[in-house]
């Protein structure tokens, strides 16, 4: 017995990585989200906010990230434009970072085409701006002062997606996904100045850090990292990437822990006289 213990122990460590493999790769080809059966207040917070928008009310969606964050904000940007475009909410997509563009054209690539939307009637793509500080305050007096041409150059003033858009005043609220301080931005200069509701989505590590923002509400909610965005995939009925991959981290988990519990259950038994 004690001896077929001894083999368990001297496996060959790549039947290991390959058993990690196998159960990493199973809950991405069949995803059952583990995390999504029960959501943390600040996502369902912010999965309510965009629930109570009506037709036709305009969204700016800030993405602000770039591929080193992508695992953890593209999947929430993904399922905001989702949930945007299932309520008929106008979004105005911009963002502050150089990187995001790339990240910007695969959701135009997608979510629309699965919502039936029109660019420049249900949603419109901004330019890269690099002074956020400029482009937030101008928006405040006049948004085409910041933005008068789309991401193509095309005039926005005639597009359907931008009619009766001047100020902050005609915005139903600012969406950030961000890896950044942009949220920090909006917060500054669109939500305690002009009252603005400003909601958000971060890295994990970047979450408790917006703690004192939700409880003072000026922060609606707040999905953190690719956890939030399961729960909040979850909550509009429309798995994604966030799932899948929370579920292979969670099994991963699960069979490292089997393996350090058996491993030490087994020396145990062997070192017993």
């Amino acid at each position: 017995m004690k001896d077929k213990l001894r083999r368990f122990l001297r496996i060959d460590r790549r039947w290991i990585f390959l058993l990690l493999t196998a159960v990493m790769v199973w809950p991405i080809i069949h995803p059952f989200g583990l995390s999504g059966k029960t959501s943390q207040q600040s996502v369902r917070d912010f999965y309510d906010f965009v629930e109570k928008l009506k037709p036709g009310q305009a969204v700016i969606l800030g993405t602000d990230y770039d591929p080193s964050t992508k695992p953890e904000l593209h999947p929430q940007a993904v399922a905001a434009l989702r949930h945007l475009f299932s309520k008929d909410v106008r979004v105005l997509i911009l963002t502050f970072i150089s990187g995001a563009p790339g990240m910007i054209e695969e959701l135009n690539q997608t979510v629309p085409a699965e919502y039936g939307k029109e660019y420049g009637k249900d949603y419109v793509i901004m330019p890269y701006n690099p002074n956020y500080m400029a482009a937030m305050t101008q928006m405040s007096i006049d948004i085409y002062k910041a933005y008068d041409k789309d991401a193509e150059g095309n005039d926005v003033r005639g597009m359907p997606v931008m009619a009766g858009i001047k100020t902050y005043k005609d915005i139903a609220g600012v969406i950030e996904i961000t890896g950044t301080g942009m949220l920090d931005a909006w917060v500054a200069y669109a939500g305690d100045k002009y009252g603005v509701p400003i909601i958000g989505g971060t890295t994990a590590i970047s979450q408790l850090g917006f703690g004192p923002y939700l409880q003072n509400k000026q922060i609606r909610g707040l999905v953190g990292g690719m956890r939030g965005a399961s729960e909040y995939e979850t909550l509009i009925s429309k798995p994604g990437k966030a799932t899948s991959g929370i579920d292979a981290l969670n099994m991963a988990h699960l069979l490292v822990i089997l393996l350090i519990l058996s491993s030490n259950l087994i020396l145990l038994v062997i070192k017993e006289k």
